[in-house]
Order: structure tokens, then sequence, then C-alpha cells
């Protein structure tokens, strides 16, 4: 029974919107304490001074009333919040990873800006030769777009008119980094399904150049898994920055035959940066030497401050970086080309791309983690699902695009 409904209404001490809202409280019960004073120690008026009608006057004293709100469960003070759980400190970034991000991202924000990665090589782009050659000879370059720079040399240009047939669709292979294993996995599927021929033309950029140099050498996927497995283990061992270019090199040398250079010119284009007043496109695909294609290869790979501990690197008398900055799936030399990308190309705003983890999106690893793999060499169990999904979205991508509806002979001297 409330402690307001003993007292007669006039001597109610409370209104009655303050008796209504104590009485729907959440509050336990209001506890009441009436303890008599001895007179003459007063110490000011008592709520209650008229002994006649109230009905607990004592009298030996006025009586004192003290009211106390006890929360359930607890004396005093409400219950504190529980607190907050530790914040995780920030997670450490490697040299090699925080350098490839900022230049992942500044790659990724020029293709947005373009709304595409993809640059076609118009026939009657205008051609010039250029004698700045030095030892390669007379360099003939057509500017396309004003982006993109075409080199080849002058015989390199008679030599490719003789081509007499050329498969299509062609294929390029996007930036990648240390991905690789995933444009194997799409190569090898393509390959066992008749989609790549010896006549059909490769496109790529850093790994994505290095897988079609792989194809055109006439190594198997698995052979090229295992290579990428023994410069994963030495980059683990010994570092990823400063180093990965020495070590790629190394690589390519013991793993590719001497005459790569003869099979992969004419059939490949290799995607490069030439840094002039601004950052230019530069396509290759003619190469005097293995040691030229590797050159060319490692330069479109080349990260700065990443593969080696300098801001670019020299190719053909030219200053360069890698090619995914300006052409980060550069095109082909087949009037259709599909496209292959490592990463999610709607993540990063790529259009048109056949072949990518869009192709499957279930159950795949996040964007984050496959930058980080890109960067910094993942386990070799990793490597091997990698390689896994790539054959598995090339699978999903050839469901929509059976081989016998696109695949088609055409005359050799095309240029898209």
């Amino acid at each position: 029974m409330a402690f307001s409904s003993l007292l007669p209404k006039s001597c109610s001490p409370f209104p009655s919107s303050l008796t209504n809202s104590i009485a729907t409280t959440r509050l336990a019960p209001l506890r009441v304490s009436i303890r008599p004073r001895a007179d003459g120690h007063r110490r000011g008026r008592s709520f209650l001074t008229n002994p006649i009608s109230n009905p607990l006057h004592s009298r030996s004293a006025p009586a004192r009333l003290s009211f106390r709100a006890r929360a359930e469960g607890r004396r005093g003070k409400p219950e504190a919040p529980p607190p907050l759980p530790p914040s995780l400190p920030p997670e450490k970034k490697s040299f090699a990873v925080a350098t490839g991000e900022l230049f992942l991202g500044l790659a990724s924000l020029l293709v947005r800006s373009r709304g595409s990665a993809f640059v076609a090589v118009p026939p009657d782009a205008e051609v010039y030769v250029d004698g700045r050659g030095g030892s390669n000879g007379s360099v003939v370059e057509e500017s396309v777009d004003g982006d993109v720079i075409w080199e080849q040399r002058s015989k390199d240009v008679e030599a490719e008119k003789e081509r007499k047939k050329v498969t299509s669709p062609g294929f390029s292979f996007s930036a990648a980094g240390l991905l690789f294993p995933y444009h194997l996995g799409v190569a090898q599927f393509l390959l066992e399904k008749g989609y790549i021929k010896e006549t059909t033309p490769l496109a790529g950029s850093s790994a994505g150049a290095v897988v079609c140099v792989v194809i055109a050498s006439g190594k198997t996927m698995q052979e090229a898994l295992m290579a990428t497995k023994i410069l994963a283990e030495d980059c683990r061992l010994k570092g990823t920055a400063f180093r990965l270019g020495a070590v790629l090199r190394d690589v390519l040398n013991d793993f590719l035959p001497d005459d790569v250079h003869t099979r992969s010119s004419g059939r490949i284009r290799v995607a490069i940066t030439q840094l002039l007043w601004r950052p230019k496109g530069l396509l290759v695909d003619q190469f005097d030497s293995k040691e030229d294609l590797i050159n060319a290869v490692f330069t479109s790979s080349f990260i700065p401050g990443y593969l080696a501990p300098r801001p670019a690197t020299i190719y053909r008398n030219r200053l360069c970086i890698d090619g995914g900055l300006t052409l980060f799936i550069p095109p082909t030399s087949a009037p259709n080309t599909v496209r292959v990308c490592a990463f999610p190309a709607s993540r990063l705003g790529l259009k048109g791309t056949g072949i990518s983890p869009d192709c499957n999106p279930e159950n795949r690893a996040t964007p984050r983690q496959l930058f980080n793999w890109a960067l910094e060499p993942a386990d070799d169990h990793i490597l091997d699902e990698l390689y896994e999904l790539g054959y598995l979205d090339a699978s999903v991508w050839a469901k929509l695009n059976p081989v016998d509806t696109i695949v088609e002979d055409v005359n050799g001297h095309i240029r898209t």
C-alpha cells in the first residue's frame, strides 16, 4: 500500500501527478522509516505538524520521514554500465604493403576516371618514325588518343604484316601483383577447353604480362605455379620490398626457355607506363632476346619503391614504371578481346570485364585479403586456392560463352 494513501487527502505532501509517476516507476518500492526525535532537538519544521489530523503522530515527538529508492538487486548507486572492450592496436603494415596500396589506389582512381581499364588501338592511328631507339634501331610509334604509345621497330611492322592467321578472341590479363596464381588457373581452363590456341593473341600488364609469356613459352601452368611458390617462399623468408624485382628476374631466367622471345614476338603485348610530362601507356610486342623480354616484363611489373629501391626503371632508353598505372588491362591484336581481372572488377569500377571474381562471388576472399595477397606472398595453400578459383571463374564464364560460338580464325594483320 502506498504511503500517500494513509494520509487524508488534505494532508498528502505530494501532488497527484507526482504520486502517479512514483507509482509507475520501475524502481523497487519506496522504503519508509519513521524515527522519533527527542523534544528540543529540532532542526526545522517537520513535514507533519498537526498531531490531530496525523494518525501516525507520536506523543514523544513529531515523526520524521525519510524516503529511499533502492535499485533492484543492489543498494546505493545504480549499477554502472559494463566497460567497453579494449580497442585493438592498429594493424601494422609493411613498407611493401603501404607502397603497393598507394600505387594500386592511384591506378584504381585512374581507371575510375576513364570508366574503363581498356584502350582500343584504332587501325587508322597516326604513325611516325622516332629515331631514339638506340641499339634497337628505328622505332615506329602510334599515338592513340594521346594516352597510349604503340612501339615497334620498322622491321617488326613488316614482320607483323606477314602473319597469316589470328584466332579471335584474344585474352588480356590484368595487373595482379602476387595474385599471379589466379591468372594461371584461368589460363589452364582456357587452354584445356580450346579457347587459347597457338595463334591466339595475348596481352598483359604486370603479373598479367608474366602469364602471357608463360603461355607463349609452352610451359605448363602447373610448372609456373611451382615456380611461383619458389618466389613466394624466398620473399616470405627474406622480405619482399626492394628485392622482389631481383627474385623475379632470377625465377624467370631459370624458368623460361631460351627461345621464349621468338615464341612471344608478334603474339603478346606487354603494357608499360612511360614517364613523360605525364604518364602514358606503352605497348611492346617485339623482343630481340630472352633478356629483352624479361626486361619488358620486369618493367611492366615495376611498382616504384616496391620491386627495387628506386622510383623508376629504364627500358629501351625510356623512363618507365608498372604498366598497370595506365593500361590495367591492355588490348590484344585480335578484333575481340576477353578481359581477365584478378580483382573484383565491380569494386574497381571496371566495365566489360569477362572473367573475374565477380563470376562467382560466393565463398570468396574479401577485397582486403586480395590486396594483401597481391603485395605480400601468401602461404602455399592460399596460392593453390587462388589457382583453383581462377579455374572456377573461367568455367563460369565459359558456360555463357561456348567455345564453338566465339572462337574463330581471322586474317592475320589486325590491330584493335
